[in-house]
């Protein structure tokens, strides 16, 4: 017991340390180059805070529990927008653009689709893994080559050499990655000894644990007054865990899909990526209200796991 939590304790040190470097390093490289932060939210930081579960994901694929690859991803997913986009606008003023983010979105949408495709059939193949990557590559191109231009990119002058910033991001990503393994093995080792079930540690335990550098990331660029990165991070990290978490593990070790965890969380997944729409139309920033219901709709969501 002592050790799970001194393990979740350090994780969580980690986590935080990690999400600053990330932050700071992001929205510095984004005016250096003049690239809308929103690009490198939906990029670099998405796929930086996205390692936790990649890594979780071939971990439990090679020991034979797919069951917890996909429901770490399905829960992730779940947990970015409830959990994450709840807290991080209930603490601090959050912008949400349709304009701006409606493509994105939209490419969400498509990548959930595709995963309930290519699951429906209770097994997620080699080719189906490598359809989810190559379609990633082809979005992360169009994300550079048609950056949207956002209206409030700031025109601040950043002293950091380029180098230092690339040092930023990268301990940053491993700080959150090292920082989320551990704790998510002391999670593991508390809900294991309180007696809960592999799938459910999969869905909750798992899924939160890997979710914690979304939360560290948003919040960090919430607090900087970087609406676009942690926004940017949300939307881009449900779209990395599909293409390249399930995409990338499906081609190391094909993955079973059971129905029994697909048909409940699959319409939570469903209707959190369709509440950010209809978020992103209200007027802004995102009330206290609307983030006490995303908040509301994730424990809902754990409660239906139970």
């Amino acid at each position: 017991m002592f050790n799970s939590l001194l393990f979740l304790l350090i994780g969580s040190c980690m986590l935080y340390y990690g999400a600053e470097w990330i932050v700071k390093g992001g929205s510095n490289i984004a005016r250096k180059l003049n690239i809308p932060s929103l690009v490198i939210g939906l990029t670099v930081v998405a796929f930086g805070t996205s390692l936790p579960e990649l890594i979780v994901s071939i971990f439990s694929a090679l020991e034979g529990s797919s069951a917890i690859a996909v429901g770490n991803v399905i829960g992730s997913n779940v947990a970015n927008v409830g959990l994450v986009l709840g807290v991080s606008a209930l603490i601090f003023p959050i912008y949400v653009e349709y304009d701006i983010i409606k493509r994105d979105l939209l490419v969400y949408l498509i990548s959930c689709a595709f995963f309930i495709f290519f699951a429906f059939d209770g097994r997620i193949s080699q080719f189906e893994g490598m359809v989810f990557v190559i379609s990633l590559f082809f979005y992360i191109y169009y994300c550079i080559k048609s950056p949207i231009v956002e209206h409030n990119n700031s025109e601040e002058e950043v002293e950091d050499k380029m180098s230092k910033l690339i040092i930023y991001i990268l301990a940053g990503i491993t700080f959150l990655s090292f920082g989320a393994e551990i704790f998510v093995d002391g999670a593991i080792y508390l809900a294991r000894y309180f007696g809960l079930s592999e799938v459910v540690i999969g869905m909750s335990v798992v899924a939160f644990g890997t979710s914690l550098p979304e939360l560290a990331t948003s919040v960090m660029a919430a607090f900087h007054k970087e609406s676009s990165i942690s926004v940017g991070n949300i939307i881009g990290s449900n779209i990395f865990n599909i293409l390249s978490v399930l995409g990338i593990t499906s081609i190391i070790y094909p993955l079973d899909s059971p129905r029994s965890i697909m048909d409940k969380e699959v319409l939570f997944m469903l209707a959190y990526a369709f509440a950010m729409f209809i978020i992103a139309k209200l007027p802004q920033p995102i009330n206290r209200y609307t983030s006490i219901a995303l908040l509301v709709g994730y424990i809902t969501f754990i409660y239906v796991l139970f």
